[in-house]
């Protein structure tokens, strides 16, 4: 399957040449800003976060993405979950909280994008046995020193909105630590996007090329990403399973909500319309 097969189709044009070209002067530009800034990451410490929050703002404004954020996280450190669409939610996520990520060994070996990812102090999960537990402990120690991480539990990115099974093992880290989950719920659409979906072209599944799903999504005017934000849960008396399930359910009935409120602001629409 495709990674820009749609479940339903866009209605809005995509960008003209002239405009298609100026947005991508104005990426690249972004981009080299990046690379120049990259050697200077390390020397800023725990300062460091606050530059890396900055490009990831100007890079959000190149690709046209806008960020809407339903809800607030608690201070403190915690362990932020996500459901997982794209390569797009680590910059719109990381933007929004400025976390720690846990990524795939893979990503750390990627030109350029694995630079990136290192300097923004990414864990990287090795597989094989005993990894987890490695990945967990670096987890816990990154909590204690007051900064909060964020991993998708699913594994996987997915079309739905909707999260699939949370895998439980990371979850380890807060359970140990005692430190707070907090679930959030991300969705992709702009005003054609049908309520309870994720725009057509947003997702990135089934390890598809990345270059022809970058370039159709770099077509688009523009792309809002909403993030609702759960109710931090508390570890205390949840194993690993409970506790991802808990934190599963929450963002499931936070997205299932929103996606009732939009269809009914659809309908109202339509209504008025035929009125």
């Amino acid at each position: 399957m495709s990674a820009t097969t749609p479940s339903f189709s866009t209605d809005r044009p995509l960008l003209g040449r002239f405009r298609l070209t100026i947005k991508a002067v104005h990426f690249a530009s972004v981009l080299l800003l990046g690379t120049i800034l990259l050697p200077t990451v390390p020397l800023l410490g725990r300062y460091s976060k606050y530059l890396i929050n900055w490009w990831l703002g100007r890079m959000l404004a190149a690709l046209g993405v806008t960020v809407e954020l339903d809800g607030e996280a608690p201070a403190g450190p915690m362990l932020v979950v996500a459901n997982h669409c794209s390569w797009l939610d680590i910059l719109v996520l990381g933007r929004a909280f400025n976390t720690a990520f846990v990524s795939k060994a893979e990503v750390g070996k990627w030109p350029l994008v694995g630079s990136f990812a290192r300097a923004g102090g990414t864990l990287f999960l090795s597989r094989g046995a005993g990894k987890t537990g490695e990945t967990s402990a670096a987890i816990r120690e990154v909590l204690d020193h007051d900064r909060s991480v964020l991993f998708f539990p699913e594994g996987t990115t997915t079309y739905d909105p909707t999260p699939h099974r949370f895998h439980a093992r990371l979850f380890a880290a807060a359970i140990d630590g005692g430190y707070p989950v907090l679930p959030v719920g991300l969705r992709y659409a702009d005003d054609t996007t049908p309520p309870g979906m994720h725009h057509a072209l947003a997702p990135w599944v089934n390890e598809a090329p990345l270059g022809p799903h970058f370039r159709d999504l770099f077509k688009l005017h523009g792309i809002t990403a909403q993030l609702r934000v759960c109710a931090p849960i508390n570890p205390r008396g949840y194993d690993r399973r409970s506790l991802a399930e808990a934190a599963r359910t929450a963002v499931a009935h936070r997205q299932a909500m929103a996606a009732a409120r939009n269809a009914r602001r659809t309908a109202s629409a339509h209504t008025a319309d035929d009125a």
